[in-house]
């Protein structure tokens, strides 16, 4: 999705502020309601936004996570870097698992454990026309950018919502990646 982005963003990642969550609190099955990551930097002449992926679903179970793309909405980013106009779209089907490690309110995908036959096809418009259909499992395991958090990520919930959020650093002046995923029961 954001790969120019993600290049970029080989420096250290910071997590934000979350309230801690109870340590059972994450557990159970939710419903993604939104996906949103803005990339902004002056100096690498980045804005780009991405939203969607409502309606796929995350099986937390002890320190493993599923998702199931089946009824997920397509992820449309659109914006500029480097001063070329960026337009694409990403739709996910199918499953994927993987592990995380978490600890007072922040988690860390084990990307070496990501498995499953999740999908996703890609339609780029803008800077040229191109198609790709790719295995997810190996772009969460090369940190490429994806739907899936990796990173460390900040969560809170409550019985009835979950919040992810990842901060990465872009530059030295003020330029971040902000994501955030929105879950409820």
């Amino acid at each position: 999705m954001i790969r120019v982005l993600l290049a970029l963003a080989l420096v250290p990642l910071t997590a934000v502020p979350a309230a801690a969550a109870p340590a059972k609190c994450p557990a159970g099955l939710w419903k993604m309601s939104g996906y949103q990551a803005k990339g902004v930097s002056s100096v690498y002449d980045t804005a780009l936004t991405s939203k969607g992926g409502a309606g796929a679903r995350l099986k937390i179970a002890g320190s493993v996570f599923t998702w199931d793309f089946k009824s997920a909405a397509k992820i449309v980013t659109s914006g500029r870097t480097n001063g070329v106009k960026i337009s694409e779209s990403a739709l996910y089907r199918r499953v994927l698992r993987h592990k995380v490690m978490a600890k007072s309110g922040k988690f860390t995908t084990k990307r070496g454990s990501a498995t499953g036959t999740a999908l996703v096809k890609t339609v780029t418009t803008r800077p040229e026309k191109a198609k790709r259909l790719q295995k997810v499992a190996p772009l969460v395991r090369n940190e490429t950018a994806t739907i899936i958090p990796t990173g460390k990520v900040a969560y809170a919930c409550t019985a009835h919502g979950l919040h992810f959020r990842r901060t990465i650093k872009l530059d030295a002046h003020g330029g971040r990646d902000i994501t955030d995923w929105w879950f409820t029961r």
